[in-house]
């Protein structure tokens, strides 16, 4: 099974992508409407916790049994103020334990990035957050790829992804046969 992670605050674009490559046994996870606490940096998941954290919610009671049974982990985000989402971040922040107990020891983890512009007009944002999935993914021991970027459109016209990549269905295609 993979996992699909929709980084998001809305269900919309990246969305979409993930609904997109994702086959009928993967799961997909929708981070807008989970009440997912900030880590409290108690170094409590440092100990052998049957829920590997302390607090109590979405992450603790799913998020972390699927990425432990998924072989692929497929994250996407839209690039909010020149970064992934602060909903994302703060998921990241709260893999911590399963780096303590080696729980992401040669995962894969793949990324997908969207935003309004072209790919060029977000290129140093992009590398940005390359780098910084590039960098946990050391620490971490999970294997890191970047898949692609995709143009979301103008927020002020109906954006739609589908319809403002031109390079949409060719994009799709190739991560799927990346992840096969």
């Amino acid at each position: 099974m993979n996992l699909f992670i929709n980084g998001s605050n809305r269900e919309k674009n990246c969305y979409t992508i993930l609904k997109d490559i994702k086959k009928k046994n993967d799961e997909l996870i929708s981070l807008s409407n989970k009440n997912i606490k900030y880590c409290l940096g108690c170094n409590s998941c440092i100990k052998k916790l049957d829920n590997f954290c302390i607090l109590d919610d979405f992450m603790s009671q799913n998020i972390y049994q699927k990425i432990i049974a998924s072989d692929k982990i497929i994250i996407a985000s839209p690039i909010y103020m020149s970064s992934i989402t602060g909903l994302l971040k703060n998921v990241i922040d709260r893999f911590y334990p399963l780096y303590n107990h080696n729980n992401f020891n040669n995962k894969n983890v793949y990324l997908i990035l969207s935003g309004q512009g072209t790919y060029e007009d977000n290129e140093e944002e992009i590398n940005d957050i390359i780098k910084y999935f590039s960098g946990i993914s050391e620490w971490m021991d999970f294997k890191f790829t970047f898949l692609d970027y995709f143009c979301s459109g103008n927020p002020k016209d109906d954006n739609n992804i589908k319809k403002f990549d031109i390079n949409y269905d060719d994009k799709i295609n190739k991560i799927k046969n990346i992840l096969n």
